[in-house]
C-alpha cells in the first residue's frame, strides 16, 4: 500500500512538472532541476528502498539522463523529449504500476479520471510545444557581416524635424480625415522627388469623426476626456434624459436614460499573456506591467456599447478610473471598434465623481456628441521599389500613414529618411518595396487577416509570396511610433516623464534576426531594446501580417502610454528628434544586414509561442 501511494504521488508530481515546463515559458532550466531531484529520489527508492530494477526504473533513468543533456545544451528537441518522459513516468505510476486497491472504488475512480485528465492536457500541451517550439537558439553572425552608416548621407535631425513639423501641420490624421489624405498626397510628392513611381491602392469606407462633445448637468458643462471613436453621434442639441449608475452590459435598467459605468484601469495587467521576451539590450527590467495599459484596457473590458444600443439606451458616458485626469486626455480609445450608433464619451476620474452622484441622485442632464460622417470615404495606400540586383526576391519595408500625434504615425517620416538614404548608396542585391498602408485606424475594414499591412499583401501577391513568377519577401522590416519618450503616472498618480526612453518593443520572426537587430543597435548611444516573438496570436503592430505569413520581420514598435492622445500640440513635448535619427539609423543597418544575409540564413518566422510567456 505504501509503495502504491508513493507510486501514485511521484506519478502525479510527474505529470505537474510537465505541465510546468510546458506552460511556463522560460521556467524551463528551474523546472529540469526539480525534476532531477524527483528522478534522483525515485531511483534511490527503487535501488535502495524497493531492492529491484524494473521497466519504470529504466524510464526515470533516461529520463535523468534528459534532463541534465538538457541543463547542459539547452536544445529544444532535448526538452521535448524530457517532458514526454515525464508524461510518461506519471502515467505509468498513476495507472499501470501495482495492483489496483479495491477499497475506496468510487474514490479512487474518481482521482485516476481527473489526473487522466491532468495527464490528457499535459499531453496536449507537449504537443502544441513541438508545433511552436518555445525554446531557440542564438545565432552568431558571421564576422565579416557588418553595416555602416554614413550619417553624412542620412538626414540629419534638423531635417527630420521639418518633415515631423509639417506632418503635424496637417492635423489629426484618423483614417481618411482631410489631415490624413493631405498627409499622403505630401507624402507621394517627397518620394515622387526622388525619382520613384507610386503604386496606389485607393479605398472607400464610412467615416465618422468627432467634432463636438460634452457633458451638462444642472446647467454645467462637465469636462469630457475624449469621444468614443465611431460610437454615435447627437445632433447639435444633444440627448436628454435621467442618469442611470451601472455596471457595463448591465442595462436594462437604463432604456431611454442615460447610463453611466466605470471602467478601471488594468495597472498590473499579466503582461506574459500576451507578450514573450526573446532577449534584451539595456532593458534590466524588461516589460512595464503597464505598458499600453489603456489599449490593453479598452480592449478587453469593453464597455458593451452594442447592448446598450439593443435596450434602448440614449448615450453612455464612461469614467475612467486607476488613471490619472492629465493621462486619460484626449485618448483616442478604442480605436479598433466598429460602429455602434449610440454616442458615448469617457470623462476622467474628477469630472466622472461628479457624474455618478448625479446619477445615484437620479439626476438628469444632456449628452452631446456630434460628429461628421462619411459615406463611401476616400483613402489609399501606396508604395514605392527600390530595384535590386536579384529580380526574384524582394524585402518588405512598411508602415502605416494614419495617425492622431507626432509618434502615432512617424514611421512614413522615417521610411522618407531611409528611402533618401538608400538612394545615394549602391544598388540593393534586393528589391525593396516601402509599403505606407492606410487603415490601421479603421481595422474593422481593413484589417484583412490581421491589422492594416494584411490587405496589402492580399492586393500584391505578386510582390511577395514567390508563386508564379512572382516576388518571394525573404524578409520584412516594419517602422513604428519612433523617438517616444516614457511618461507615466508616477505612485502618487502624477503623470509625467519618466527620465527614459519608451521601452523599444522589437518584434522578431526567428533567431537570426533577432541576431541581425542586436547587432544593428549595439552602437546605440540611447536605447531599451525589448526583443518579442509574436505570443499567443497577439502580436501589436504592421509587423503581425508578414509573420503571419512566415516572413521572418524586424518590428520596431514602442508603445507609450500617450500613444493614442489626440492632442493639439500632437505630444511634441514627448519627442526626440535625436531619438528618431538613432533609431532610423538602426534600422538602415538592419535592412543592409538583411540584404547582405544568404537567403537560406534568413529562414522563415517562426510560429507564435504559447502560455506563459517571458517578460523579466
Amino acid at each position: 500500500m505504501r509503495n502504491k501511494l508513493n507510486g501514485e504521488l511521484s506519478g502525479i508530481l510527474f505529470l505537474i512538472l510537465a505541465l510546468g515546463a510546458s506552460l511556463f515559458i522560460g521556467e524551463e532550466m528551474l523546472i529540469a532541476v526539480l525534476a532531477i531531484i524527483v528522478l534522483l529520489a525515485q531511483l534511490g527508492i527503487y535501488t535502495f528502498h524497493l531492492k529491484k530494477r524494473g521497466r519504470l526504473f529504466w524510464v526515470y533513468a533516461v529520463a535523468l539522463v534528459t534532463e541534465i543533456l538538457f541543463l547542459v545544451t539547452y536544445a529544444f528537441w532535448i526538452f521535448a523529449l524530457a517532458i514526454l518522459l515525464l508524461i510518461v513516468a506519471g502515467v505509468w505510476n498513476v495507472f499501470f504500476a501495482g495492483d489496483v486497491c479495491k477499497s475506496g472504488k468510487v474514490f479512487l475512480v474518481v482521482r485516476r479520471v481527473f489526473i487522466g485528465i491532468v495527464a490528457l492536457v499535459a499531453s496536449v500541451v507537449w504537443i502544441v510545444n513541438i508545433y511552436v517550439q518555445p525554446i531557440t537558439g542564438s545565432v552568431t553572425l558571421p564576422a565579416d557581416l557588418t553595416a555602416e552608416i554614413n550619417n553624412d548621407q542620412l538626414d540629419a535631425p534638423d531635417l527630420m524635424l521639418e518633415n515631423i513639423q509639417k506632418m503635424n501641420s496637417f492635423g489629426s490624421r484618423t483614417t481618411g480625415s482631410e489631415g490624413h489624405n493631405q498627409f499622403i498626397v505630401w507624402l507621394q510628392q517627397q518620394v515622387t522627388d526622388m525619382g520613384l513611381i507610386v503604386y496606389r491602392d485607393k479605398y472607400t469606407f464610412d467615416r465618422w469623426e468627432e467634432k463636438n462633445s460634452s457633458v451638462i448637468i444642472d446647467n454645467e458643462e462637465i469636462h469630457v476626456s475624449s469621444a468614443f471613436p465611431y460610437s454615435g453621434e447627437t445632433d447639435p442639441n444633444g440627448v436628454t434624459g435621467e442618469f442611470v449608475y451601472t455596471k457595463s452590459g448591465e442595462y436594462d435598467e437604463a432604456k431611454g436614460k442615460i447610463a453611466v459605468v466605470e471602467i478601471k484601469n488594468f495597472k498590473n495587467f499579466p503582461m506574459e499573456l500576451v507578450m514573450n521576451i526573446r532577449g534584451k539590450f539595456q532593458a534590466p527590467d524588461g516589460i512595464p506591467s503597464d505598458e499600453g495599459d489603456l489599449v490593453v484596457t479598452t480592449a478587453l473590458k469593453h464597455a458593451k456599447l452594442e447592448e446598450a444600443k439593443e435596450q434602448g439606451v440614449k448615450a453612455v458616458i464612461i469614467v475612467w478610473d486607476g488613471v490619472s485626469d492629465e493621462k486619460a486626455e484626449k485618448q483616442y480609445l478604442p480605436f479598433t471598434e466598429r460602429y455602434f450608433g449610440i454616442p458615448a464619451v469617457w470623462v476622467n476620474k474628477t469630472a466622472g465623481q461628479k457624474v455618478i452622484n448625479a446619477a445615484k441622485a437620479h439626476k438628469a442632464g444632456k449628452v452631446i456628441l456630434e460628429a461628421e460622417t462619411q459615406k463611401n470615404a476616400p483613402t489609399e495606400s501606396f508604395y514605392v521599389k527600390i530595384e535590386g540586383k536579384n529580380k526574384k526576391e524582394s524585402i518588405i519595408v512598411n508602415t502605416h500613414t494614419d495617425g492622431v500625434n507626432v509618434v502615432e504615425e512617424d514611421g512614413a517620416i522615417g521610411m522618407l529618411s531611409m528611402i533618401r538614404y538608400l538612394q545615394q548608396q549602391e544598388q540593393p542585391e534586393r528589391t525593396m518595396i516601402f509599403t505606407f498602408v492606410t487603415g490601421h485606424f479603421r481595422l474593422p475594414e481593413f484589417k484583412g487577416t490581421s491589422q492594416a499591412t494584411s490587405t496589402w499583401m492580399q492586393a500584391h501577391p505578386e510582390l511577395w509570396d514567390g508563386k508564379d513568377g512572382h516576388l518571394k519577401a525573404v524578409a520584412g522590416l516594419t517602422v513604428e511610433h519612433l523617438g517616444s519618450l516614457e511618461w507615466k503616472d508616477d505612485a502618487s498618480g502624477q503623470y509625467g516623464p519618466t527620465g527614459k526612453i519608451s521601452t523599444e518593443f522589437t518584434y522578431v520572426g526567428n533567431e537570426r534576426m533577432e541576431a541581425i537587430w542586436m547587432k544593428a543597435v549595439e552602437g546605440r548611444y540611447n536605447t531599451r531594446t525589448v526583443i518579442l516573438r509574436g505570443h499567443n496570436k497577439f502580436q501589436f503592430g504592421e509587423s503581425q501580417p508578414l509573420f503571419n505569413a512566415g516572413i521572418p520581420m524586424i518590428g520596431l514598435i514602442p508603445m507609450p502610454d500617450y500613444l493614442l492622445v489626440d492632442s493639439a500640440d500632437r505630444e511634441m513635448d514627448k519627442f526626440d528628434v535625436n531619438l528618431m535619427h538613432e533609431q532610423v539609423g538602426s534600422l538602415l543597418k538592419a535592412l543592409q544586414l538583411i540584404d547582405r544575409t544568404e537567403t537560406t540564413k534568413l529562414g522563415t518566422a517562426d510560429r507564435y509561442s504559447f502560455f506563459l510567456g517571458r517578460t523579466k
